[in-house]
């Protein structure tokens, strides 16, 4: 079955662009002109992923994350922003609200297909975690997924379980109970620091193993994690 893109920008000529494109590709494409319209499309079309502008007449991009996040039905729709500016405070309120990237125009169209393509794969292990067959554990490497796509899986699916994950000579271990990290560890690292050190590995492997209870020191939700990250992250960047 063909993976569905939904594209919404008000811009005609990049519509048209990115509908050709992503077809061209062996996507399904539909188009919408703001947030109100994707919104009212969701239901006949069910997008597999969304690639939507922020800055929109009417509803915003961000607004358009918001709702559908909230939607239980859609929960599993990939999220992709395009801006014309490249502000880090948008790309945290991105995540803060569920996006998965954050692509600034004027853009390289070789370079968002492979972050659609990674997305769209990326799904395929996502479905992997929330069906009966993940509860003997899942497992895979890191290539072309991050721990934060995981984090965020486990999280969506209220997962309980132990999920490790390994780099070189690395290795890092995560308690979630119920989609909440309920203690980490690596090497001296406890809590939060433990996870915030794997957090931008690219490569590397994880494994995550269903249990009934977990060890419970702290409970940490996630996505406040992983936007605490990304606001250290920045500062330590000096942006």
């Amino acid at each position: 079955m063909k993976k569905k893109v939904l594209v919404v920008d008000e811009e005609s000529k990049l519509r048209r662009i990115l509908k050709k494109v992503l077809s061209d590709k062996g996507f399904e494409v539909e188009a919408a002109v703001n947030g109100t319209q994707a919104l009212d499309m969701l239901p006949s079309f069910r997008p597999h992923l969304i690639i939507a502008d922020v800055a929109m007449s009417g509803m915003d991009g961000f607004e358009l994350c918001r709702r559908i996040r909230e939607d239980r039905r859609f929960g599993a729709v990939r999220f992709i922003f395009l801006t014309a500016k490249d502000a880090r405070e948008d790309e945290i309120e991105g995540l803060r609200l569920g996006a998965d990237d954050y692509i600034t125009k004027p853009f390289d169209v070789e370079r968002l297909l492979a972050r659609v393509e990674t997305r769209l794969r990326w799904l395929d292990t996502a479905n992997r975690f929330t069906s009966q067959e993940s509860e003997e554990g899942i497992e895979g490497g890191l290539a072309g997924r991050n721990l934060i796509d995981i984090l965020q899986v486990l999280e969506m699916s209220q997962k309980t379980g132990v999920l490790t994950v390994t780099r070189d000579y690395d290795e890092v271990t995560i308690f979630i109970d119920k989609g909440m990290i309920t203690a980490a560890r690596y090497g001296n690292k406890r809590g939060k620091f433990a996870v915030y050190a794997a957090l931008s590995w690219t490569d590397g492997h994880f494994c995550f193993n269903p249990a009934e209870e977990v060890e419970v020191e702290e409970r940490l939700q996630i996505t406040g994690l992983l936007l605490e990250w990304a606001n250290v992250a920045d500062v330590g960047s000096g942006n």
